[in-house]
């Protein structure tokens, strides 16, 4: 370009102004100009259509992915739940007949033998990747920005529902713990299945000290549960928000 104009330049000391030859360089030359940057103009916006229609295809694909990926949490949330509430139920049985204005320890003791379930149900949140390569490549950042923030939110609060889930496991291990070293389950998790031994263990309990420990075991199994329900729900509330928008985004396709 540089050189272009140097040409001209020459050529206008060259020419005669008065014959009006230099008067049509010059607009000639003003007319190549011109064309050059109607070319340079055209590529760039050429260029400009390419790189986002690169985007849009970038963002359908990652949008496709995003929803089979919340969907997925959707429905673990819904199956994790349903066994939350199901085991809860059981436990909320057991606090009801412990509550009973007669109810003797015997009836705990044997809730205890044969009845709980050690076992509680924790949660993970495992279709995490698209979101996690979308953050790591910047290809988040082609959606528009309140979506963004929306997408940001759940996998915060998935983040923060595990770490909950996590602390509230580590109290209730810690109870349930306590309770075993001087009690045990029936189950196969226990070398004294039911027989002379099992029952030997369970006629040399100290009573007090047994209903202290199980109300602690079995009461924190409840909390984790009432907590890990509620968060469970902000998380599926979020998703059901989300979804829509997401399903717009191909639907404008």
């Amino acid at each position: 370009m540089i050189k272009f104009f140097r040409q001209i330049r020459q050529r206008l000391l060259i020419e005669n102004r008065p014959n009006g030859k230099a008067g049509r360089y010059l607009f000639y030359a003003i007319g190549e100009i011109a064309l050059v940057v109607i070319g340079i103009l055209i590529a760039l916006g050429i260029n400009d259509w390419n790189e986002n229609k690169k985007n849009e295809t970038i963002i359908k694909n990652n949008t496709v992915l995003l929803i089979e990926s919340l969907v997925a949490d959707s429905i673990y949330i819904v199956n994790r739940k349903l066994a939350i509430q199901k085991d809860l139920a059981v436990v909320n049985s057991i606090k009801k007949r412990a509550t009973m204005p007669k109810v003797e320890v015997d009836t705990l003791i044997k809730i205890a033998r044969d009845e709980y379930t050690a076992r509680i149900y924790g949660v993970v949140f495992s279709n995490q990747t698209t979101f996690n390569t979308m953050v790591v490549s910047g290809e988040i950042n082609l959606f528009d920005k309140e979506l963004i923030q929306e997408i940001y939110n759940i996998y915060r609060w998935q983040d923060m529902t595990k770490l909950a889930w996590d602390n509230s496991f580590q109290r209730y291990a810690e109870a349930l713990r306590d309770y075993r070293r001087r009690y045990t389950f029936n189950g196969p998790a226990t070398i004294v299945p039911k027989g002379p031994l099992y029952d030997k263990i369970w006629n040399a309990i100290d009573e007090v000290d047994f209903i202290v420990k199980f109300n602690t075991m079995a009461g924190t199994k409840i909390l984790v549960y009432n907590q890990t329900r509620s968060q469970m729900d902000i998380v599926q509330n979020r998703i059901n928000e989300l979804l829509p928008k997401l399903r717009k985004i191909l639907a404008n396709d």
